[in-house]
């Protein structure tokens, strides 16, 4: 499955890069969260940290295109829950994600600029993820997810970007509890599972075209 994660992201750049102007690769940290059955409502109820890989392309400033590799943990104490269990209703299990996200900036922006150098941005696409007791069950993907989001951008030097950002998922699933065992055999229908991640992206900027000899507008559209 590792192979297969990074024969994405290898054919991800691939593809973009044949006629990109930037494109830009990093790292995620932060936390994840669960909402669900056991707990439908209160954000950051026990998170719990999280990483990434992330890789953006961008060929204007109002538009870029992310894909990222995102792994963590989903728990619950269940103090929240709105449904009857057999047991305890706690829980934990570790989640992967492979999520290709299409971005807008408000603002215009981009890496590296001194007068377009920070932006508000919103975000969303589509995740393919897995979950389990340990890191290898949860990369083996087998559900997918509605991310989006929001998030601020912030250029930090001239190849180096800081980003913030609050990112959810309405999982296409619910049973993100698994082991969990409800009074009525299966968990609620009518509170969809969800998770989430918040956390800071650092990425480093590398520019896949040359400049044109002359000074034109394609030249300076990034300044």
């Amino acid at each position: 499955m590792i192979k297969k994660i990074v024969v994405f992201f290898v054919l991800t750049f691939v593809f973009v890069g044949a006629e990109a102007q930037n494109l830009e690769v990093g790292a995620f940290g932060g936390v994840s969260y669960y909402n669900g059955d056991l707990n439908p409502g209160m954000p950051f109820n026990t998170p719990e940290p999280t990483f990434g890989l992330i890789g953006r392309y961008s060929k204007g400033t109002r538009w870029a295109y992310r894909a990222a590799f995102t792994t963590g943990k989903l728990s619950s104490d269940g103090k929240y829950a709105r449904v009857n269990t057999m047991a305890d209703a706690s829980f934990s299990s570790s989640i992967s994600d492979i999520s290709v996200l299409v971005e807008f900036n408000f603002f215009d922006y981009f890496t590296g600029s001194q007068k377009d150098y920070m932006t508000p941005y919103i975000f969303g696409g589509v995740s393919y993820f897995g979950t389990g007791v340990d890191f290898g069950q949860s990369i083996g993907f087998n559900r997918f997810s509605i991310p989006f989001g929001f998030g601020f951008k912030y250029s930090i030097g001239k190849r180096l970007g800081l980003s913030a950002e609050w990112n959810m998922h309405k999982a296409l699933a619910d049973n993100l509890e698994q082991n969990v065992i409800f009074e009525t055999g299966s968990s609620d229908p009518n509170t969809n599972d969800w998770y989430g991640y918040t956390g800071i992206m650092l990425t480093y900027k590398f520019n896949l075209e040359k400049r044109q000899a002359c000074n034109s507008f394609n030249n300076t559209k990034f300044e």
